[in-house]
């Protein structure tokens, strides 16, 4: 996925190495979403209002006006903006346009009535205001004509992201295009996976353009094949020892519930074996509640419970520690000690988060791996920041995060970032409103240690997260309603349909 600074980057590659015109870039992505266009709303051209701005993105809606006018149509063609600001190869496709005997009216002040009798009947709109290169907030004429054409009623087409959406984080910039298509030119862009730019771009097709897009990139988004790759199919031998030992160091009186679910969200992931390790006066209420766990008693003795935690980590090969455990100062003292000296990979979810607080450079000299399991709450605080803060640029947050704590981060809610410290980050491409209840962050710390019990960290909490949304699809009856156990219990069905994907496709799922 690009940023604004390497979408221009393959811009300048593609003249500079590889000697490919300007004009055959934007010739190439124009016939692209034009074709698209044909496609998926052959039937709602009879009035297609094309708007471009005065930059290189109108240039590609001139050329999709274009491609139009050769089916015969007459698409109702306005810039946005000064005539004579039009300039490089926006300004040759313009021309072409143009002379094609094709009318394209200009719309430079408080005067909208062309813009309204274009788009007064429109059955699709393709915008063309503003690309990658938006860095500011749009005012003026430009945010009335995007208010006009949300108002429309027609469907509309973004070409290479909605006008309004910033490139980078997917925040609004002022005012933005909703689409119902995006078509996104040579690759993914960070902003049409972060909401509230996921939710403006409606469904997003990349396209090639004729040049290769980033080997590497720095924002990759999750996929089916990866999570099979991942976990192949075990052997035939394969025994509960061999599977993994997951301790889940959770849970205190009138808090069982998120001790539990994280348990047995380890045992459905995978795990061969789980012992949950509540606080003391919380377990019997848990052996009341548990078959398939094993359990073990936390001292409420602060060097008590780090002599029996460590004994019991010693055969464990990777650990969550934090829900429902507590805030107390007990709590608050073992949590922090074992963040730091338990040599196995530990999870840190919930409780154990808020006892880090801002302090999350203690972490960087961790006996072993860890992984952070915010939502953006948590994680504002362990930055000192607002949750709009870390909401206005998620990507920035989960790296900056992972970078102070020189730990993988799991930056939890719609499209849910996993970052490492070195700068990888992977985003979940499925966005699961049913989600959105209390135990759920349970059932994927849980997921993620059993992963982790396997895999290397960044890649356990790619699998989970990717494997905890597509459960929470597949057990969904609604866009609510769904319990936390039923996300527990779909995993080992998420699995399974990575598998079929990749299987009856041979490639990954479409993201």
């Amino acid at each position: 996925m690009l940023t604004r600074e390497a979408a221009r980057a393959i811009d300048i590659d593609a003249g500079a190495r590889l000697g490919v015109a300007g004009i055959v870039l934007m010739e190439n992505a124009g016939r692209a979403a034009f074709e698209l266009i044909r496609v998926r709303f052959g039937e709602q051209l009879a009035a297609v209002a094309v708007l471009g701005g005065v930059g290189q993105n109108g240039g590609d809606a001139w050329v999709v006006a274009r491609h139009l006018s050769m089916l015969g149509l007459q698409p109702r063609c306005v810039l946005l903006g000064p005539r004579e600001k039009v300039a490089g190869d926006a300004a040759l496709t313009l021309n072409e346009l143009e002379k094609l005997g094709l009318r394209v009216q200009s719309v430079t002040s408080g005067d909208m009535r062309a813009l309204g009798q274009a788009l007064a009947g429109a059955t699709l709109i393709v915008d063309g205001l503003f690309g990658t290169g938006l860095d500011r907030e749009i005012v003026g004429v430009c945010a009335a004509a995007i208010e006009a054409m949300n108002a429309a009623g027609a469907p509309c087409v973004a070409l290479d992201l909605p006008s309004g959406v910033d490139a980078d984080s997917g925040a609004v910039l002022g005012v933005a295009v909703q689409a119902q298509l995006t078509v996104t030119f040579a690759a993914h862009k960070r902003g049409l996976h972060q909401h509230p730019g996921a939710a403006l771009a409606g469904e997003v097709v990349c396209v090639p353009i004729g040049v290769p897009g980033p080997r590497g990139a720095p924002v990759e988004a999750m996929e089916a094949a990866d999570v099979a790759a991942w976990l192949p199919r075990r052997r035939p031998d394969t025994h509960k020892g061999a599977a993994g030992h997951v301790l889940v160091v959770a849970g205190a009186p009138g808090r069982t519930g998120a001790a539990l679910l994280a348990g047995m969200a380890a045992l459905r992931a995978g795990a061969g074996l789980v012992t949950l390790c509540p606080r003391a006066g919380a377990r019997a209420a848990l052996d009341a509640k548990i078959i398939e766990l094993m359990s073990a008693d936390v001292p409420e003795d602060s060097g008590a419970a780090m002599e029996v935690l460590h004994a019991l980590a010693a055969s464990a090969q990777a650990l969550v520690v934090g829900p429902g455990f507590g805030t107390d100062t007990v709590a608050r003292e073992v949590m922090r000690k074992l963040a730091v000296t338990l040599a196995a990979p530990l999870v840190l979810d919930a409780d154990a988060l808020t006892a880090i607080g801002t302090d999350v450079g203690m972490l960087a000299s961790a006996a072993a791996a860890r992984v952070l399991t915010p939502h953006p709450g948590e994680a504002a605080r362990m930055l000192g920041i607002t949750s709009a803060a870390v909401q206005a640029d998620r990507y920035a947050a989960a790296a900056k995060l992972a970078r102070l704590s020189q730990a993988v981060v799991v930056l939890k809610g719609a499209r849910t970032i996993v970052a490492e410290p070195s700068g990888r980050m992977r985003v979940c491409p499925r966005d699961v409103p049913a989600l959105a209840v209390a135990g759920t962050g349970d059932v994927l710390a849980g997921a993620v240690a059993a992963l982790c019990a396997e895999l290397a960290p960044f890649d356990a909490a790619c699998a989970a997260v990717y494997l905890h949304a597509l459960a929470g699809e597949l057990a969904a009856r609604s866009d609510r309603g769904l319990l936390a156990r039923e996300v527990a219990d779909a995993l080992p069905d998420a699995l399974e349909a990575c598998r079929a994907a990749v299987k009856v496709t041979g490639g990954p799922l479409a993201t």
